[in-house]
């Protein structure tokens, strides 16, 4: 790849979230030099971009021209970059021929994808063909599934360092910090709305009931594997952290594939045990108000009825996504309509910078010893943490500095990019710590 003219390509620039990766970039590139493009459809708004946020660079960012639907253009695309982050969503309607460009040209790839059931698909069909080509196809570098990807595998390790046995199960409990999110347009992008809607539209698999949908389909423990992780929707009261949990948003269905995919992909580095099992869930506590002369608890009851909001029509969904009939899915359709925002839409600026998120990690050994950790994120999990996330990525894997692995095809965030990633994540606003 040493003759390539760029190190980093960002395909969808000109959306809300591919402006936001453009400035990352910025930022990356003022510190150590980074030869990088930005590509679309639209040529005079891509320029119209790079002169607004790269105005007085001494060497600018190179402007290609690409269309999802135009092949001949996906191919001079993907010759042209070491590494290609695709922000050009939904996946399921335009990704496979972007994947397929940049396997035939030895192109790294990188995506936002929450469609489980087309990252299933690239598995099922290309994922010999890019580990053949030493090409790392990494889906949901994002919000979804990157942060959850990396921290089972950093806890694991450090598991490892303390107790020197493997991992038997994780958990993770996410809570949102700084400004109150009061919108639900203020806490799913528009980019995930797209995926939901591409879920409602053509996912006919069963990934939203199979947590192990990721794993190879004749592997003899998926079912198992299927059975020990099974998603829960009803609320629950967690005494580790003392609140009411519900499932994660956007959708719990998302994160636990990629992150069992990961496990069984590095399953000769004995770091998890064979029964190995993975939970997540959302603290209502740091969802709903809290009233400061009231005594800690008070907010119960609150917690209760926002969890039981909030896990019923996820239930709903999986319910509707699993069954055969498209009508009994247009209702969900109106519904995303109603409340989410639009693609390339998303919340102020001051929504962006205030907002943060944070993981309560358990662990547990082989022999039932505990760990525990914590990961602090900085800015709003899909529209400013993910372009974050996404570009230090993507910038680490074109720079060497990550992505030292020897996993190749269709893999997933911390079989892609490696232990190291979580030191890179910093610079994402991403710290893990160990609590005890």
């Amino acid at each position: 790849m040493a003759d390539r003219p760029f190190d980093v390509t960002v395909f969808g620039a000109t959306g809300y979230t591919g402006r936001q990766a453009m400035i990352a970039m910025v930022h990356r590139a003022a510190n150590e030099p980074l030869r990088w493009a930005v590509a679309g459809r639209n040529a005079d708004k891509l320029r119209s971009l790079v002169a607004e946020l790269v105005p007085h660079a001494a060497e600018p960012p190179g402007v290609i021209v690409a269309d999802a639907h135009e092949l001949e253009s996906l191919q001079r695309l993907a010759s042209q970059t070491k590494v290609l982050l695709n922000l050009a969503g939904p996946y399921a309607l335009t990704g496979e021929p972007v994947v397929q460009a940049c396997i035939a040209h030895g192109t790294h790839h990188l995506d936002l994808s929450g469609e489980t059931f087309w990252v299933q698909q690239l598995v099922s069909r290309h994922h010999r063909a890019a580990k053949a080509a030493q090409v790392k196809v990494i889906a949901s570098c994002g919000y979804e599934a990157l942060p959850f990807d990396l921290a089972t595998l950093w806890v694991a390790h450090q598991l490892r360092e303390r107790t020197g046995e493997a991992c038997r199960q994780v958990k993770i409990v996410v809570s949102f910090s700084g400004r109150r999110i009061r919108s639900i347009r203020d806490a799913v992008s528009g980019g995930t709305v797209g995926s939901l809607k591409s879920l409602l539209e053509y996912d006919t698999t069963d990934c939203v009931r199979n947590p192990a949908c990721l794993l190879p389909a004749d592997s003899l423990t998926a079912s198992e594997v299927a059975q020990r992780n099974a998603y829960r929707f009803t609320p629950h009261y967690d005494e580790d952290v003392r609140a009411v949990t519900a499932p994660t948003i956007p959708a719990p269905f998302v994160n636990p594939p990629i992150v069992l995919r990961s496990q069984a992909l590095i399953a000769d580095l004995d770091l998890f045990t064979a029964d190995f099992r993975y939970t997540e869930a959302m603290n209502m506590k740091s969802l709903v108000p809290s009233v400061a002369f009231l005594p800690e608890g008070s907010t119960l009851p609150l917690q209760w009825a926002a969890a039981a909001a909030l896990g019923a029509p996820l239930a709903n969904l999986s319910a509707a996504l699993a069954g055969p009939l498209k009508f009994e899915r247009q209702p969900l359709r109106k519904l995303v309509d109603w409340f989410a925002p639009k693609s390339g839409e998303g919340p102020s600026e001051e929504v962006l910078a205030q907002t943060g998120y944070g993981f309560d990690i358990f662990a547990l050994s082989a022999s039932g010893k505990k760990l525990q950790a914590r990961m602090d994120a900085q800015g709003h999990p899909g529209y400013r943490s993910t372009p974050e996330m996404a570009v230090t990525a993507a910038v680490g894997l074109a720079r060497g500095t990550l992505g030292r692995t020897p996993h190749f095809g269709i893999v997933t965030p911390a079989t892609g990019l490696g232990i190291e990633a979580v030191g890179a994540m910093r610079e994402a606003g991403l710290v893990f710590s160990v609590v005890g």
